[in-house]
């Protein structure tokens, strides 16, 4: 059966006509989320069955449909954001009468928040790179954060969200990898100590985890969730959503019921508004073992998002080796504890897209490798070396801290690893690294990545003499030596064509030897 295909049958209801009025026009900001309410005192057996949906026309007369929710006290709604200047309108449909033909109007203006740049996509020109939809370009940054939304589910707002993402902002992070839902771990079982939020005070649906009702949405755990992405978005983060977790003990609807069908359309129609949402189908997809299964749903995804949002697909390396996924996903995220250099470089060599590994290590607690959630876990300068190659082969990194990275969080502290992924941030965004690519060969040791004649970068793993190779530089290229540890620099001299004979500073502690050249 073809879930996706399929028509929800309608549930019977009564429909009670009431006096219908107009929205006025008004001005929403580029890219900006607005719900637009529609009521109807109609009886049914399950609202949340009841489907609406919105043809939305833009300033240009372009149109797409976006499906609408059930909002709660006879509400439906309509979640929509403009993309350009200019006047928009939406018209309703619906087979319930009095959600049908309903219109509403309004005045696309510039977003006054300088972090929101539009829909993050790939740079054509730039393939193995990111650009949001107004050029700006986006280096991505990662936080795997799976249980964000289990915060502040007892409280009126998200004070403790908003911490947590004010702090984790301070570092440079701007990419928060997040589950829709997942109720506990294999190795912190139950509520052990208050800082276990797993299972969590709120769940997806109506019921239990363990007897969802998985026919109608629990519209508090959804508020709360519009709550943290609302607070994303503000601060400009992106939000990699995995849409489900299959070893996190949580039962998801039955493959082709009507009840998949509802929590896939209820994601459209709550979070396609959102610029900054990238779809996931699955954290670990290789657990699902049903790859034609997997593919129907990033289909009806890539069909039903109107804002056309990138698309992947979690670590499932023999689907994506194959190219089971390349006409349905935009960018490769892997995990891989191994090979990591060597790993992105073929991910990169098999498709010219962006490729990532966004989980390679993680951050041990503050008393050292025997302090952790998971039994897993490296020192904050293991995990930055990792990091390192990553990027020097042009992928990108999602950094992991034990106490944040699943159901027991502690958000407000701060491990050294901060630290050191700022210096990291710092110093790519400092490079034009969209033009650069790996260039092994131009190094007599260690990593190279170059823009020849114009900018290189080199990381050596442990302290050594080495050459780099330069051509086609118009003057000598300065130098400077970069610490990865305490994010100093240092001059190392200027170099023009040939090969030079480079010797790394003393006392440079555990850390990565980066020399960066630069045309200024």
């Amino acid at each position: 059966m073809n879930l996706f295909r399929a028509t929800a049958a309608w549930i019977a209801f009564v429909a009670l006509v009431v006096p219908v009025t107009a929205a006025d026009k008004f001005a929403i900001p580029l890219w900006q989320p607005h719900d637009f309410n529609f009521p109807a005192k109609a009886s049914s057996a399950n609202p949340f069955l009841v489907e609406v949906s919105a043809t939305v026309t833009g300033p240009d007369g372009r149109t797409f449909d976006i499906p609408g929710f059930f909002a709660g006290n006879g509400v439906w709604t309509i979640r929509v954001s403009p993309t350009a200047e200019g006047q928009w309108s939406l018209v309703t449909k619906s087979k319930l009468p009095e959600l049908d033909g309903k219109t509403a109007a309004f005045t696309g203006v510039k977003n006054p928040n300088p972090k929101i740049h539009g829909v993050l996509g790939v740079d054509l020109e730039h393939p193995h790179h990111f650009i949001f939809a107004d050029g700006t370009r986006f280096f991505l940054q990662g936080y795997e954060y799976d249980w964000l939304w289990g915060l502040d589910q007892d409280q009126p707002g998200v004070p403790t969200i908003d911490k947590t993402l004010d702090l984790i902002g301070r570092y440079g992070f701007n990419y928060i990898i997040v589950n829709t839902y997942a109720c506990d771990t294999g190795w912190r079982k139950g509520k052990t100590g208050p800082d276990d939020y797993g299972p969590s005070l709120l769940y997806p649906w109506e019921g239990s985890n363990a007897a969802p009702e998985q026919s109608r949405m629990n519209l508090a755990y959804w508020n709360h969730y519009d709550l943290m992405m609302n607070a994303l978005l503000e601060r400009g983060i992106e939000g990699h959503m995995f849409i489900k977790v299959y070893n996190k003990q949580v039962k998801w609807p039955a493959h082709g019921s009507l009840e998949e069908k509802l929590f896939f359309r209820w994601l459209i129609a709550r979070y396609a508004a959102y610029p900054n949402i990238i779809w996931d189908f699955s954290k670990e997809a290789h657990n699902e073992k049903n790859l034609a299964y997997k593919q129907e749903c990033l289909r009806y995804i890539r069909a039903s998002d109107p804002y056309h949002h990138l698309m992947t697909v979690h670590d499932d390396d023999q689907a994506n080796d194959s190219g089971a996924y390349d006409d349905l996903t935009d960018f490769r995220a892997d995990q891989q504890h191994s090979k990591f250099h060597e790993t992105i470089l073929r991910q990169r060599e098999r498709r010219a897209w962006p490729v990532a590994n966004v989980e390679f290590g993680y951050e041990h607690g503050p008393k050292g490798t025997n302090d952790f959630t998971y039994k897993v876990v490296q020192p904050p300068e293991t995990v930055l070396r990792r990091a390192w190659e990553i990027a020097m082969a042009g992928g990108y990194t999602a950094y992991y801290y034990t106490y944040t990275a699943w159901d027991v969080i502690r958000p407000l502290e701060v491990p050294l690893g901060y630290a050191y992924f700022k210096h990291f941030g710092d110093f790519w965004r400092s490079t034009d690294y969209w033009l650069l690519q790996p260039a092994d060969k131009l190094v007599s040791t260690g990593w190279c990545q170059a823009n020849p004649g114009q900018e290189y970068i080199t990381c050596q793993g442990t302290p050594a003499p080495f050459t780099l190779e330069i051509a086609g530089a118009a003057a000598p290229l300065p130098a400077e030596w970069f610490n990865p540890l305490t994010g100093k620099t240092t001059f190392a001299g200027a170099f023009g064509n040939g090969t030079a004979s480079l010797t790394p500073p003393a006392n440079w502690g555990n850390a990565p030897i980066v020399l960066h050249l630069k045309v200024k």
